[in-house]
């Protein structure tokens, strides 16, 4: 029976916080406390067999969970791993049972399947995990802090390499629950009050759940109890750049920059936490000190030509771009060369710097591209060639390369071909969210307006909180259904409370706001849509609401910039049509 995957990626998984220490791998603890008595476990579901012994008992669950596991049935699956349980003890098949309770989203037979594996290894970690990050879920915070204290004090590294590991545990349940995590985190602190990292698992629990203050005060006692360690300084640093506190944050920058070795280093990870939260500028002066440092620096000049691509900025982008050329980043060079030669139109230019990268990732991204840019030039025959050659040579990234054909089949106008298209791939992989999506945008573009929510809607089934699949189920019943516009109001302010920084929900509202007849309104958001991404459909919206506020030169601007980079594209060339003919 395979071992299960470790539960601190696939279930606890904490984001990487910028310049935070990363935790210290654990060891399995011989000498951990066993669990409290667990009450009887019950979890048969079939009707009980008239098998002569507890193993025959045992062996009939196990073939049944087997045969449910083969048909994608993790719920059922999970389920009859526990009623062979109940007659054997066996770690690895309660590991499995609860890796699939976890995967059906069930979180009372999770827990009950997690209670089962730590009854029958006390020392396993990852049991305790699971339980008391469902525990926390729920609420039950004695349970989360008995477990959490257990993981600390268990450790084979020690207490304090015991608080990175409930780190995660305690920092990836919801918003909602930031009062119970930082109320069992305070109460552990509690407990060992003079361990530096005790303060600075608080600190960084609490940077996670925005209480700011309460960060800062954690990492300055930290820092108050082990003087020489720079964590605790760039975790100061972390929590005064989300502050906004930019000039503090620069001032011990430069500081510890005149004494780290390398500074360079330093600086090229401080400019990635100032990008995370927005503060380009910024950025771009680290960049540029490490530049003046080591003229050399690839990953300081790829970063500045990077942000400079984003700003518009194309000629200092290539230029950048151009000097890593011959370096150790060359293939992602080339790549962006052939982006910039594309927003530029110079298509032979940009097969040309796709066709220089051979090797690694790079590859395929540039193979896709290249794909892209060969429909642009009309050769989409050419382009879906090289896409099925993609599929035959790396088939365990088809569903990509799928996503990527529909996606040019719906842009020359062909999309029933991208329907057959997806049909096929979904034989494949029936209940693929992104082959369904896919195919609900070639269905709207047919006008099969409920072939394409039920794609959506199917979405929404097994991902209630998907964004993307609200934001165009409440789009497309804004432009296709507006009997049902009250509907569409609702799944937009879901997906934009889900996604508040995406473009495309950004202007879904804008654009539900203008059929809503509040043009004043939605030129705000339409402005800060196109501002974040200047799609030409974006643009068609934007100039509509200025032409009909009366402000039609600035209209005609947005029209004739996007069209110059978009000449073909519907939307825009039909709300020019209509409304500047």
């Amino acid at each position: 029976m395979p071992s299960p995957p470790r539960f601190r990626s696939a279930l606890l998984g904490l984001p990487l916080l910028v310049l935070a220490c990363a935790a210290t791998p654990r060891d399995e603890r011989p000498n951990a406390p066993p669990p409290e008595t667990e009450a009887p476990l019950v979890a048969q579901t079939v009707p009980e067999q008239p098998l002569a012994t507890d193993s025959a008992r045992a062996q009939y669950h196990i073939l049944a969970g087997e045969m449910a596991a083969g048909r994608d049935q993790p719920e059922q699956a999970a389920r009859e791993f526990l009623a062979a349980l109940a007659y054997i003890d066996d770690v690895e098949l309660a590991q499995r049972a609860t890796a699939l309770a976890i995967v059906a989203r069930n979180e009372d037979l999770s827990l009950q399947a997690a209670r089962r594996w730590l009854a029958l290894d006390p020392t396993s970690a990852d049991a305790r995990e699971v339980i008391a990050s469902l525990s926390l879920k729920r609420g039950e915070l004695a349970e989360t802090l008995t477990q959490c204290r257990e993981l600390i004090q268990g450790h084979p590294g020690g207490p304090a390499e015991g608080f990175m590991l409930v780190l995660p545990v305690l920092s990836q349940a919801g918003a909602d629950r930031a009062d119970g995590a930082l109320s069992v985190m305070r109460q552990l602190v509690e407990e060992w009050p003079d361990l530096a990292a005790a303060h600075l698992a608080l600190g960084l629990t609490a940077l996670h759940y925005g209480r700011l203050e309460l960060a800062e005060a954690a990492a300055r006692k930290a820092q108050a109890l082990d003087p020489q360690e720079r964590k605790y300084v760039l975790l100061l640093i972390s929590i005064w750049v989300r502050a906004n506190r930019i000039a503090e944050a620069d001032a011990r920058i430069d500081q510890l920059a005149r004494t780290d070795t390398p500074a360079a280093d330093l600086r090229i990870g401080y400019a990635q936490l100032l990008l995370e939260f927005g503060h380009r500028d910024a950025a771009r002066r680290q960049l540029e000190s490490v530049l003046k440092l080591d003229p050399r620096n690839a990953d300081a000049r790829y970063a500045l030509g990077t942000l400079a691509f984003e700003d518009g900025d194309l000629v200092t982008a290539q230029k950048n771009f151009e000097g890593l050329l011959d370096g150790p980043r060359s293939s992602d060079a080339a790549l962006q060369l052939g982006r910039i030669a594309e927003t530029q139109q110079r298509y032979a230019q940009a097969l040309a710097y796709y066709r220089r990268i051979t090797q690694g990732q790079a590859s395929v991204e540039a193979a896709v591209r290249s794909a892209y840019v060969l429909a642009r030039m009309k050769r989409l025959a050419e382009a879906r060639a090289l896409l099925q050659e993609l599929r035959e040579r790396l088939p365990q990234m088809a569903i990509r390369f799928h996503l990527a054909e529909g996606e040019l089949l719906i842009d020359a106008g062909q999309s029933q071909a991208a329907v057959e298209l997806y049909n096929a791939a979904l034989d494949e992989d029936a209940d693929n969210p992104d082959l369904l999506y896919g195919r609900s945008l070639a269905y709207e573009r047919l006008g099969q307006i409920d072939a394409a929510e039920r794609d959506l809607r199917r979405i929404l089934a097994d991902e209630p909180d998907d964004a993307r699949a609200l934001n165009a189920l409440g789009y497309m019943l804004v432009v296709h259904a507006p009997e049902r516009i009250a509907e569409a109001e609702t799944l937009i302010t879901r997906a934009l409370a889900l996604e508040p920084d995406d473009a495309a929900i950004i202007d879904s509202m804008g654009w539900l706001q203008f059929k809503l007849g509040r043009p004043e309104q939605a030129l705000e958001w339409l402005q800060k849509a196109y501002a974040k991404f200047p799609d030409p459909e974006v643009a068609a919206h934007l100039g509509e609401v200025l032409w009909v506020l009366n402000r039609r030169e600035e209209a005609q601007n947005v029209w004739t910039s996007a069209l110059r980079k978009n000449p073909d594209h519907p939307v825009l060339r039909e709300t020019m049509q209509r409304l500047s003919p």
